[in-house]
């Protein structure tokens, strides 16, 4: 009973032992049993991962990730600081402007020069001016007689500038003298003017007196005009252009002419197309001696003056259509020419062209009519030998077509060519007059035409430092019933320079070759210099004009204008002019020489 209670007690503590060394001896790689037994056994401890293996894909794919982000007003406040206006300094960038602007200066031929202008300088609400100029010749052409002539002009302008419209005018005076040289002082002229072809003395005082063939004109000029500034097309507002136009013209024998002309000009640009329309009234009084006589000193004398008033009115709607690169006119004129009779037209106003590669050619044609107004005071200014008992009638251009190309090569030389077809009726000519003068005055004969012209120019600019500009006309003319377009040359070449060297050496040339013209007179020329007879070299004479007059041709000449001015600094410069520089007494009318080569020369200033 002892015995087996000991036992029990031996096995207990042997287990506790073991359980002792087993837990102190846990971190070992090997482990030792000891038991009752005889055998010895080692048990290596199996290693195990912790971590299980994964599967990697090459192909990653990535889901797409949508924002939504939740409007949400914050409220802010604010408060307003008072800032004073910003202040614009404006300063010009152009060149320094003066006031004042003389030119004096002296030539051949005692030719006085002297030109004074006096403007306002650069203001935004208004622009005024005041000009004047004087220029004559107090010799004579060797063998002509009293050839003296002087013309003074007197003006201002005054501009203003509205918010919406723009106001212009301006006022002229000018006086013209000159003499009625053009005669070949023959025996048979001073019997003409009742001369004793025996008294030398009083042929010679004749000759230089400065009343006996005088002519003096006396011309007052007023324009008014009213314009809106929108001008462009960018805007659909009504655009207005209105003026008024007055001319009183005075002469040495009695003749009064008042002209007087109103008009407007208003259009409405509505999507691409241009709704414009054109008003003009023109009323023409004319007071003029009937007949021209010599009195008991030999002085022309005006006789039976009568007056007569006529009138133009102008209706012109039409309408401007613009399609990409096609720009097309269409309207009508209704126009009438009041004289005695009321005689009304109906005239196309057609118009069309087309842009072709960027401006560089742009084909052009249309087709148009017109009443021309024939002042007194135009018809002088193209032939200022005109005599005063002559009568005016109004040129009817019962159709022009035209058609041509224009455009430019570069961005320095543009270029024009054209055609024109033109049926006129009751179209002037310049005749010798026999009644009141001894064919040194010029009558006006009418008669319908039929002309053709072509015309061919051509331009060059380099920026302000060089210009070059060339025209040419060629005329055919068809008269209906007389036999020639009487002193009408037949061509007109024209060319003109422009070169500043440095800005201190300036350069002008004008060039004017005039083609032959056809003439008569009532007298038998004797071939020189300035005349050719026609392709026989004999003269012709034309029975059916009465008092048998003579035919034959003016030559063409060639004029030829240089000037050269010296710039000493921006306010004073010197120059130089050489007019009719090949020297050629010719005649642009007959038996009217002009002067032969005039070198003037003078200064300018600025202030």
């Amino acid at each position: 009973m002892k015995t087996s209670k000991f036992r029990y007690f031996v096995l207990l503590l042997l287990t506790f032992s073991f359980s002792q060394f087993v837990g102190q001896e846990t971190k070992k790689v090997e482990e030792t049993f000891l038991g009752i037994g005889s055998g010895n056994r080692k048990i290596a401890k199996i290693q195990k991962s912790s971590i299980s293996p994964e599967h990697t894909d090459s192909i990653t794919i990535i889901d797409d990730i949508k924002y939504y982000l939740e409007p949400k007003q914050h409220q802010v406040s604010y408060s307003i600081e008072n800032i004073k206006p910003a202040r614009l300094k404006i300063r010009a960038t152009g060149d320094k402007l003066y006031r004042g602007y003389l030119k004096a200066g002296a030539g051949a031929y005692l030719s006085p020069l002297l030109d004074l202008n006096y403007a306002s300088k650069r203001s935004r609400d208004e622009s005024w001016g005041f000009n004047s100029s004087f220029n004559g010749s107090f010799a004579n052409i060797k063998g002509m007689g009293n050839t003296k002539f002087s013309d003074l002009s007197l003006g201002g302008y005054y501009q203003k500038f509205f918010m919406n419209y723009d106001l212009w005018s301006e006022m002229d005076y000018s006086r013209n003298n000159y003499q009625f040289y053009g005669l070949d002082y023959s025996d048979s002229m001073f019997s003409f003017y009742g001369i004793d072809i025996n008294d030398s003395l009083a042929k010679e005082q004749f000759r230089e007196d400065d009343n006996a063939l005088r002519q003096n004109y006396d011309l007052f000029d007023l324009h008014l005009k009213l314009n809106s500034l929108n001008q462009g097309r960018d805007t659909n507002k009504l655009r207005i252009k209105s003026w008024i136009d007055f001319h009183h013209l005075q002469s040495n024998y009695n003749l009064s002419e008042n002209h007087f002309l109103i008009g407007a000009h208003s259009g409405w640009l509505i999507l691409d197309e241009e709704f414009l329309g054109t008003f003009e009234l023109d009323i023409n009084n004319v007071n003029a001696p009937q007949s021209l006589s010599l009195d008991e000193d030999n002085v022309i004398q005006p006789l039976n003056n009568k007056g007569l008033t006529t009138g133009v009115l102008r209706l012109n709607p039409h309408i401007y259509s613009r399609k990409k690169n096609l720009v097309v006119k269409a309207g009508l004129s209704i126009q009438g020419n009041i004289t005695e009779k009321a005689n009304f037209y109906i005239f196309p106003d057609m118009e069309l062209s087309y842009n072709l590669f960027k401006n560089i050619f742009i084909p052009y044609g249309g087709w148009r009519g017109n009443v021309k107004r024939n002042t007194f005071n135009d018809i002088r200014l193209e032939n200022p030998f005109i005599s005063e008992d002559t009568r005016l009638q109004n040129t009817i251009q019962k159709s022009n077509l035209f058609a041509g190309i224009r455009g430019s090569l570069s961005s320095k030389y543009t270029f024009n060519l054209s055609a024109s077809f033109q049926k006129l009726d009751s179209m002037y000519f310049f005749t010798p007059d026999n009644t009141s003068s001894y064919g040194n005055k010029f009558q006006l004969q009418y008669d319908n035409l039929f002309q053709t012209t072509f015309m061919a120019e051509i331009a060059y600019q380099d920026f302000e430092k060089l210009k070059i500009a060339a025209k040419g006309e060629y005329f055919i003319y068809e008269p209906s019933t007389i036999s020639h377009a009487w002193q009408r040359p037949n061509f007109i070449f024209t060319l003109s320079g422009f070169m500043d060297l440095f800005d201190k050496i300036v350069l002008k040339s004008d060039i004017y070759l005039v083609g032959k013209r056809t003439v008569n007179s009532f007298n038998e020329p004797i071939p020189n210099n300035n005349i050719v007879l026609n392709d026989n070299d004999e003269v012709e004479l034309l029975n059916e004009l009465g008092n048998e007059p003579f035919v034959y041709n003016l030559k063409p000449f060639l004029d030829m204008n240089l000037s050269a001015e010296y710039r000493y600094n921006k306010k004073i410069s010197g120059f130089i002019q050489f007019n009719n520089f090949t020297g050629k007494k010719y005649q642009y009318w007959t038996n009217f020489p002009t002067q032969s080569i005039n070198i003037l020369g003078g200064i300018t200033f600025s202030f």
